[in-house]
């Protein structure tokens, strides 16, 4: 039995270390842009172990089952400034790189990502959870310093990768990622 909450607002999820994670309203809105965990969200917190020391989690939970189709598929590698297809995601403030007319492989994993909590190590905050594998931050993302390391990583994958476009998307656009940064910087 996989168990959850709601007090104030929050979901609050029980992990199988005895933890818990909380889900915030602005993490819930969030993840509209992810339907597909709504239905395994529970369970797949319900197997998850926490790290110590209140260390960032971030984790592919194995469901021994499929549970749905990655949202993230591989594409023919790009260049920054070729053009490619890009959609607004909800709760976004950047476009994220997608294709269209096809679907992610089946996959039997779910994907949590959360950060502990100030007041208790043992509870932690959900930031995303979705179905699939971990994937490197997109290229605008703001905690990471361009030219670093981990911004190239993130460069790299998304330029031979993609989100295939879902109805809770925006309308697709063409656009380039030279573009997309740039906007960024503005």
């Amino acid at each position: 039995m996989f168990t959850w909450t709601r007090r104030r607002g929050q979901l609050m999820y029980k992990t199988a270390c005895g933890g818990t994670i909380v889900v915030p309203p602005k993490t819930q809105e969030h993840l509209r842009a992810h339907p597909e965990v709504e239905g395994v969200l529970a369970e797949a917190i319900g197997r998850l172990t926490l790290p110590e020391g209140g260390a960032f989690c971030a984790t592919e939970i194995e469901m021994g089952r499929v549970v749905g189709r990655s949202g993230c598929v591989a594409t023919p590698p790009i260049g920054l400034s070729d053009p490619a297809t890009f959609a607004l995601r909800v709760g976004r403030d950047k476009p994220s790189r997608v294709v269209t007319g096809c679907e992610g492989p089946e996959t039997t994993k779910v994907v949590v990502l959360a950060f502990a909590s100030k007041e208790d190590q043992r509870t932690y905050v959900l930031i995303t959870s979705f179905v699939g594998e971990l994937a490197p931050k997109e290229p605008w993302d703001r905690s990471m310093r361009p030219g670093s390391t981990e911004h190239q990583e993130s460069l790299d994958f998304w330029c031979s990768h993609a989100l295939v476009h879902s109805p809770v998307m925006g309308e697709p656009f063409e656009s380039t990622w030279t573009q997309v940064l740039r906007n960024e910087e503005e």
